[in-house]
């Protein structure tokens, strides 16, 4: 194969490139335009200058925020990649649905083929989600690895585009199938980002719209996090401190794009409730780190051409950086792309969505390697980057040790440090959502409390210590005998409370006999006072308060004190 890629400035450009190169129309060309000018003539003068040199070459374009041309990196140009394929086929699809699940169904559908060796996606930027696009790919075409990305507008905004030779799409999405029985694919990918500071959970999210962490609202966190001044300069420092989070085993950066009226924080990619998030922070010294390994693989690999899709966050804050890895590619085999709101890429089984990340794949038809060897990168030592990896080192343990003191301290302010079981604090904190929840869904709970029989005779005729020993043994046994569900906490002294969700009154009634037995058999004739439980059991009334249900249990089991202690009765 070979590819010829255009630096496009004015009509007539690509038919001198045709003609020069003596390229012939088929099938097996894919054209790919990459235009950082969102205006819809210029992308249509693009399109008739193809089509007077073309019929069957088959052509898919993107606007962007920022075109790559020969390993260069260029803004508010024109850049054309054509590749001419020896054995391969190229097949195209185009889908206007405007949301992101159906219109990925269907260019999947479309490109879907026993031959399909890679597909190349461009979608809408500003409306589409591209987790909703990969998972498509990954149902439809579960064994094709895909690539491409968002259209950009250069941060404007205001609209993208993705195109054919005869289509102009502001919605929906336009991709290719390369179609070959022999057809040598490498992949690389770059996310030069270091997680730093504590994990936060995600507790209110909607697809790319991220409302709250930790119970507080997005804008609020990083208000919290970054200082007050931060609010003033969202979005754009969000995007100097982007999320990223592990899934699959994968650390994936989101990149914010605004601020809804609402108060959401819209993203390029989507978050789900439950997952942990970090801060992050840029790392020149990765970032040099994993180009240096990419362009070891694509050297021993064969490459005949290289398409990058990368984010356009990195060009927003690498500036010219952004170009070292790419003229570095350039050196291996001619390199083209552009500067993408979000990149597909494929993860060997899976495909994902990401962002913050330079992609690239390089393509032959052949065996053999045509790379030309070039020189390393500088592995010399740099006193910044270290200084700046000790900060994050430090910065990250000291965090760590923040996180252990703050779980030490809730150990401490929910635990009863004899028995480790919940305190009465922690109970009655228990109780309190266990009441709202009942009264909200009208579900039931019952609660137990439960005395410990003729305790104050093994403290005087044993010792304390020995009275410590059978209080922790009670615990554990009763740990042993309930649910999960059930929360068990030490009342006070010798009295034990346990809260027992969706559970009625029979039902609570019969746990108590059971915990009852469970703990007379255990210490049957192990000390000469008998130990055995005596056990007040009530259930959830409609108004009851904390104080109300606690009384109740209270005197369930004063009667059961009453009735010669070692018993169960209910109030």
């Amino acid at each position: 194969m070979r590819t010829y890629n255009l630096f496009y400035r004015q009509a007539g450009d690509f038919e001198r490139l045709v003609e020069t190169k003596e390229i012939e129309d088929s099938e097996n060309i894919l054209i790919q335009v990459f235009t950082g000018i969102t205006d819809t003539n210029h992308i249509r003068e693009v399109q008739k200058e193809v089509k007077r040199c073309f019929s069957k070459a088959v052509l898919i374009g993107t606007t962007t925020g920022g075109e790559i041309y020969n390993g260069n990196v260029f803004e508010g140009s024109t850049v054309i990649s054509v590749s001419v394929f020896e054995r391969s086929r190229v097949k195209l699809a185009l889908s206007e649905e405007k949301t992101s699940a159906l219109m990925a169904e269907k260019l999947a559908q479309t490109l879907s083929e026993r031959e399909s060796k890679l597909t190349i996606v461009f979608a809408d930027g500003l409306n589409s989600n591209g987790d909703d696009i990969v998972s498509a790919f990954n149902r439809i075409c579960p064994n094709v690895p895909l690539v491409g990305g968002l259209a950009g507008d250069g941060f404007s905004f205001k609209g993208t585009f993705t195109f054919t030779t005869d289509e102009i799409l502001p919605h929906g999405g336009v991709g290719v199938a390369i179609l070959s029985k022999e057809l040598y694919i490498t992949k690389h990918y770059n996310l030069a980002w270091i997680p730093i500071g504590k994990e936060m959970k995600v507790t209110r999210a909607e697809g790319n719209r991220l409302y709250e962490i930790e119970g507080k609202s997005a804008v609020e966190i990083y208000k919290e996090y970054l200082g007050s001044a931060a609010q003033e300069l969202l979005p754009h420092i969000a995007i100097e401190f982007p999320l990223v989070f592990e899934r699959d085993g994968i650390l994936i950066a989101r990149a914010c794009l605004g601020i809804d009226k609402d108060g959401a924080m819209i993203y390029e990619g989507a978050f789900k409730p439950g997952e942990k998030v970090r801060f992050s922070i840029w790392d020149t010294g990765i970032m040099l780190e994993s180009t240096a390994q990419a362009l070891k693989k694509f050297r021993s690999s064969p490459s005949e051409t290289i398409f990058v899709y990368t984010c356009a966050a990195r060009k927003y804050l690498m500036g010219r950086e952004v170009e070292v890895e790419t003229k570095h590619l350039q050196n291996i085999a001619p390199t083209s792309g552009f500067l993408t709101y979000g990149e597909f890429y494929n993860f060997g089984n899976k495909n994902g969505f990401l962002n913050y990340t330079l992609t690239a794949v390089s393509l032959s038809e052949n065996r053999e390697s045509r790379a030309v060897l070039t020189e390393e990168l500088g592995e010399e030592k740099n006193r910044e980057p270290i200084r700046f990896r000790a900060l994050v080192s430090l910065v990250n343990s000291i965090t760590q040790e923040l996180v252990r003191a703050n779980r030490e301290l809730k150990q401490l302010a929910e635990r009863d440090p004899l028995t480790g079981l919940y305190n009465r604090r922690k109970i009655v904190e228990l109780l309190e959502e266990e009441i709202s929840r009942a009264e909200r869904y009208a579900r039931p709970f019952s609660l137990i409390l439960a005395d410990v029989d003729n305790f104050k005779s093994i403290n005087d005729m044993y010792g304390h210590q020995t009275g410590d020993e059978v209080l922790k043994e009670i615990a554990h046994l009763l740990q042993r005998e309930l649910r999960e569900a059930d929360a068990l906490a030490r009342w006070g002294g010798e009295e034990f409370i346990v809260l027992m969700r969706e559970t009625n009154l029979t039902e609570g009634m019969f746990v108590g006999q059971k915990i009852k037995n469970a703990i007379r058999d255990h210490f049957q004739d192990k000390y000469d006072e008998r130990i055995s439980l005596s056990i007040g059991v009530t259930s959830f009334r409609e108004g009851d308060t904390v104080n109300s249900i606690i009384r109740r249990a209270d005197m369930a089991m004063y009667f059961a004190k009453q009735r010669g202690k070692d018993t169960v009765m209910s109030y």
